[in-house]
């Protein structure tokens, strides 16, 4: 039975972590698998038969420099358990690194695995800072990616930022989109939960309940959907699910701008489908995306998506035509696309849902979030990771 080995940080509630927990479910019958973390957290279930290996002690908040520091050692580490496997699959950066780097060990054995990595980011614009840690990984994609036998990008535009911004033929590069298990999505979201019930009441008591998704940091952009709730306090509520290192500052936002009682920051939860199912609106106001899972479970729930042009165009197909005067505001299949950091046409954009709730049918919605399904997409990741 063919051997292959899966590295990535570990399996926490990440699009990358969501889409690993697939992978070993629907892979584990016909080959060989270890799981690899670098840290042990574990947001979804292993698949039977996977063998799980812990590779040090990490931890996410650990300083850039120490990170950086750790890499050869994780590699060496690492060598150890890919030497003997035919493929070595990293999805994200840093497990990219480790991956590359182990194999680049490997070969001065004389044997090494294939070396394959997933890029599920847009490098260029996830690196744009001008601090030391974004300085470092721009130069370290462009060294070892090249090493690597294979990439996949799950966004054209991340596939062209590799082989635009960082010299990666083109040749070398796989556009494999995300794909999901629609099924479970929809069973998921029929469980009750407090979270669900909280929407619910909001909506009995005659209110609008726009819902988003995401971590709370700088790139998520809280702020700007904050911002745009000032014009719906007494009429709508804007729940936020996820939590991260800018809690503090969106708690300073809404109590200086007095939405305490239309904003509300819910944490993490295990199963966000229960209560995205029954909102009345996904918005999304992020500054950079790869693939963001969420925007398709949210189709596949039937609810219409205002977001930021951050995501692929596959997900939201736009029509060319706009809501507003100023061609801000584009009509897609799945919702509206607005620009990046724009409040006044995200505003305008929650003003026009707001009065036409029922502008985007469930059905269409639906029918939107097939394109990724399990069924249509798996065929083409077992070709890319095994042939």
């Amino acid at each position: 039975m063919m051997k292959l080995v899966i590295l990535l940080y570990s399996l926490g509630a990440g699009g990358a972590e969501r889409i690993t927990s697939l992978l070993l479910e629907n892979l584990t019958k016909e080959y060989a698998i270890t799981l690899v973390l670098l840290e042990d957290i574990q947001h979804y279930p292993l698949a039977q038969n996977v063998e799980k290996i812990i590779l040090g002690q990490n931890h996410a908040t650990e300083s850039g420099i120490k990170k950086l520091l750790k890499l050869p050692l994780l590699a060496f580490k690492y060598r150890q358990i890919i030497q003997n496997c035919e493929i070595s699959l990293s999805l994200m950066t840093r497990p990219n690194y480790i991956n590359i780097l182990a194999g680049m060990l490997c070969k001065l054995s004389g044997k090494s695995p294939k070396i394959l990595i997933c890029e599920r980011s847009h490098p260029s614009k996830q690196y744009s800072y001008s601090n030391l840690a974004s300085t470092i990984n721009r130069k370290l994609i462009a060294l070892l990616y090249n090493q690597a036998d294979k990439i996949s990008a799950n966004a054209p535009q991340n596939l062209a930022d590799l082989v635009e911004n960082f010299g990666i033929p083109q040749d070398k590069i796989t556009l494999l989109l995300n794909f999901f298990d629609l099924a479970k999505i929809s069973t998921q979201s029929r469980e009750d939960s407090t979270l669900k019930n909280q929407i619910l009441a909001s909506k009995a008591r005659g209110r609008f309940a726009f819902i988003s998704i995401g971590r709370l940091d700088s790139g998520k952009n809280h702020r700007l959907l904050i911002d745009c709730m000032q014009d719906f306090k007494n009429k709508a509520d804007l729940f936020i699910l996820g939590e991260g290192e800018k809690r503090g500052e969106l708690e300073t936002q809404i109590s200086e701008l007095q939405l305490e009682s239309c904003v509300h920051l819910l944490g993490r939860t295990p199963n966000p489908y229960a209560p995205l199912s029954v909102a009345d609106c996904f918005v999304f106001a992020s500054n950079h995306e790869g693939f963001p899972n969420v925007l398709v479970e949210s189709l596949a729930l039937g609810i219409p998506l205002l977001t930021t042009n951050c995501a692929p165009k596959e997900i939201l197909e736009p029509l060319g035509e706009f809501i507003d005067s100023q061609r801000h505001c584009e009509i897609c299949k799945g919702g509206i696309l607005i620009p990046l950091n724009d409040k006044e046409a995200f505003s305008e954009a929650m003003r026009f849902i707001y009065a036409q709730p029922h502008f985007f049918s469930s059905k269409n919605l639906q029918s939107q979030a097939r394109k990724f399904a399990i069924e249509s997409q798996l065929p083409r990741y077992k070709q890319w990771i095994f042939e």
